[in-house]
């Protein structure tokens, strides 16, 4: 089958129980918009604006950087990985953590990302509520209804909006920090929190820009699947991080610097407040780029969670898109979006040792899934172990030791533990054999 034949169809096969076929592969161009369009969104303004609010616009700026370097060394590892197999997350833990092992690992992350979905939902409900006044239940709801749409039709249509989203994210940032420097403070880099408002440290910052995309970073192999090879897999990562994740939080951290965003602690960078009131040429575009820009990571999140629970079921992946769908539309009205931060940490110490779990076993320690694929058995018990112990630290630092990134001590503590214990089993096997 020619490529050209399988771009012409509107709704590609999305193998939810296989390995992408080589002729079904995507372009680096085309999985790069994937991923460029997904962390280009208002939610990781707001992270930057929190951050920028708590310590300051340059340790903020340097923090950010860090976190979003961080994300490129795991996201892209994994996402090699993905694009070297074409399997999706499932597939791939299923070799690490066991056929039955990984229901654990892809059913913890798929259900979390449907919360994101969630979240993001009630994001564009509160965002044209706050900022244009529009009925909060409403928008809710067609927001919701507009995301499950765009993920029924699959890999595609996230490329499209990709395309779509990330340069309307440039334009609307571009006014509203032109907006922001002429009413406010244009010496951004000398901007400090008030006093008794920096609750966050350094570590902890970086902690929460991994965090923000701690799940859907995890779960990369179901988008990067598409690409050519490895080493497109790789590269497509690099457009979101350090890229496009930065450069998103950044324009928060700017706006939030610049003094114009009331209560910046807890609104961060949403520069939407900034856009409003300003003609209704402006307000229309503000309009449109809420529902792009929530519905691009917004429909992201769907997509994994619609993939991971389909492999897990057997169902197929658009049936379960709008089951999952509903659910999140639910949860979005009751408000999900007020424990964001919480949720994030959250995040931030139970995630992080997955991903490298699944570096360790398959990318590192790869020479036993050379050549044929290795026998997967029910239930692996070192990486459990692993996850067990490295969340146990992270949790252990986040309440005794918040100075500190969570997220590189529990990547660090995961590589130290699978590392030891990856030589006890060695040694155990040998003395059986």
């Amino acid at each position: 089958m020619s490529n050209n034949n399988v771009d012409n169809k509107l709704l590609d096969p999305e193998f939810e129980h296989s390995p992408v076929p080589k002729e079904y592969r995507k372009s680096l161009s085309s999985v790069g918009a994937v991923w460029f369009g997904f962390p280009m969104v208002l939610t990781s303004a707001v992270i930057g604006g929190i951050i920028t609010a708590s310590i300051g616009f340059k340790a903020g700026a340097l923090a950010m950087l860090i976190g979003n370097l961080l994300l490129f060394l795991v996201v892209g590892l994994l996402s090699h990985e993905a694009g070297r197999t074409g399997m999706n997350f499932a597939m791939i833990a299923q070799r690490s953590f066991g056929r039955s092992g990984y229901y654990v690992v892809s059913g913890l992350l798929s259900t979390v990302v449907v919360g994101w979905f969630a979240l993001q939902i009630g994001l564009t409900g509160a965002t044209m509520h706050g900022s244009f006044g529009a009925n909060l239940f409403l928008m809710t709801l067609i927001g919701g209804i507009l995301y499950i749409a765009i993920t029924y039709i699959g890999i595609k249509a996230l490329s499209i909006l990709g395309w779509i989203a990330t340069p309307m994210y440039f334009l609307m940032a571009i006014i509203a920090i032109v907006l922001a420097f002429r009413t406010g403070n244009s010496n951004i880099l000398d901007y400090q929190p008030s006093a008794g408002a920096g609750t966050m440290s350094f570590g902890a910052a970086i902690t929460l820009v991994f965090a923000g995309f701690a799940d859907s970073g995890t779960m990369t192999a179901d988008f990067t699947r598409w690409s050519k090879n490895g080493r497109e897999g790789l590269l497509s990562t690099i457009f979101a991080f350090p890229i496009g994740n930065f450069i998103a939080e950044l324009v928060g951290g700017i706006v939030v610097a610049t003094g114009v965003i009331p209560n910046p602690q807890s609104n961060g960078g949403d520069f939407m407040r900034v856009l409003s009131g300003h003609g209704p040429l402006l307000t229309i575009l503000a309009i449109l780029f809420v529902f792009i820009n929530l519905g691009s990571v917004g429909s992201h999140c769907l997509y994994n969670g619609a993939v991971g629970w389909s492999h897990m079921t057997g169902k197929k992946m658009r049936l379960v898109t709008i089951i999952i769908g509903i659910i999140g539309i639910i949860i979005a009205v009751s408000g999900i979006y007020n424990v964001f931060y919480n949720w994030l940490v959250l995040l931030g110490v139970i995630v992080p040792p997955i991903g490298t779990i699944l570096i360790m076993d398959q990318f590192i320690l790869r020479s036993k899934f050379k050549g044929q694929s290795p026998t997967i058995i029910g239930w692996k018990a070192l990486p459990f172990v692993t996850w067990a112990l490295a969340s146990a630290i992270a949790l252990l630092l986040n309440y005794y030791a918040p100075n500190y990134s969570v997220a590189i001590f529990g990547i660090l503590s995961t590589v130290v533990f699978y590392g030891i214990g990856n030589l006890f089993v060695i040694r155990a096997t040998v003395a059986n054999s």
